[in-house]
């Protein structure tokens, strides 16, 4: 009968300390594309999405869309139907040499009044429009973002960077996706 006791205690406190692990592994802001297959000769979207902890009122993402073989050209980005479509401030650049596009979302109004925050959740902040054009070659582009991903500029930090109602600013892990062409 001890023996079955301690067996059964270091299978529950294992099981415990498996389920706070895990638990504490989704306690952290992430930001990723989705992966998508496209043909060429076409425009398509690709979706950007924020699983938040922390509230959020201004996020700030440069996206890498290098490749030597694929060429992809990003057009625009929206904000239309996501989480973040009635923030005060919404903004994109497109660096085409670069292969890199940025966007910025900032909400400055007071959540009583307007807009609210990103609150925690799970959902669609942005689209980012691209154009395959019809002699592109097939394959696969890394849509790359995180800390060291940023646009190059001389005096603005257009850089990855999230921050909360109080300015400060919290890590958000980056789940890169791709896009396929066929």
């Amino acid at each position: 009968m001890t023996k079955r006791f301690v067996y059964t205690l270091v299978l529950v406190l294992a099981g415990s300390a498996l389920a706070q692990n895990k638990h504490e592994a989704v306690k952290e802001n992430l930001c990723y594309t989705e992966s998508i297959r496209a043909e060429r000769g076409t425009s398509f979207a690709v979706k950007v999405y924020v699983n938040n902890v922390d509230t959020l009122v201004g996020m700030q993402v440069p996206i890498y869309y290098r490749s030597d073989d694929v060429n992809l050209r990003c057009d625009s980005v929206t904000f239309g139907g996501s989480r973040c479509e009635h923030f005060s401030m919404s903004f994109f650049k497109i660096e085409p040499e670069a292969k890199v596009v940025f966007f910025a979302l900032l909400n400055m109004s007071d959540p009583e009044k307007g807009a609210p925050a990103l609150y925690p959740g799970d959902g669609l902040v942005a689209r980012l429009w691209f154009t395959a054009p019809e002699d592109s070659r097939s394959g696969k582009v890394v849509l790359e973002s995180g800390p060291d991903v940023y646009l190059p500029h001389d005096r603005i930090n257009y850089g990855y960077l999230f921050w909360t109602p109080t300015a400060i600013q919290v890590k958000c892990s980056y789940l890169p996706g791709n896009i396929t062409l066929k």
